[in-house]
């Protein structure tokens, strides 16, 4: 049945690492806009735009950051990364990036992006750098957060 594997592939979708509904409703109010003014403006559909302020489904980051920039906020004002303990996909998002737009900036492929921010391919110096060129963070913060991501527990989500 189509609509048992559109349901799998939504299940398979992962959840913005840090993403705060309440965060994202108190920015709206704040700004005076209802939620179809905002997500008209952010060129998202209102219905998706309601599951995120209630919580039952995760943005993605580019759209996200469109949200971010029209209520005048960075997206890590709507998305909590703590730094000291970000993964290498956290500072992506802090950026407002998607992999492939991260692959693009590198000149990599999406394919190793994502390799690299589940901890599953070698970091090479070349790669770290352009990493840390891409986002521009220090070289020092690139190579921890691939540690920990690579270093992480089981069963926790990169």
């Amino acid at each position: 049945m189509p609509g048992h594997e559109a349901d799998r592939l939504w299940d398979m979708r992962r959840e913005l690492r840090g993403f705060d509904p309440e965060r994202l409703r108190i920015a709206r109010t704040s700004a005076r806009l209802s939620k179809p003014e905002l997500a008209r403006l952010s060129r998202v559909a209102v219905t998706t735009y309601n599951q995120w302020e209630s919580g039952r489904s995760s943005p993605r980051v580019d759209a996200l950051a469109r949200c971010a920039e029209q209520l005048h906020l960075k997206i890590t004002d709507l998305v909590s990364i703590d730094l000291s303990i970000a993964f290498l996909g956290d500072l992506r998002v802090s950026r407002g990036l998607l992999q492939s737009e991260l692959a693009l900036r590198m000149e990599v492929s999406t394919q190793l992006v994502g390799l690299l921010e589940r901890g599953q391919g070698a970091l090479t110096p070349a790669i770290a750098e352009r990493w840390s060129r891409a986002l521009d963070y220090s070289l020092e913060r690139v190579i921890a957060a691939y540690e920990r991501v690579r270093d992480r527990p089981p069963h926790t989500n990169p």
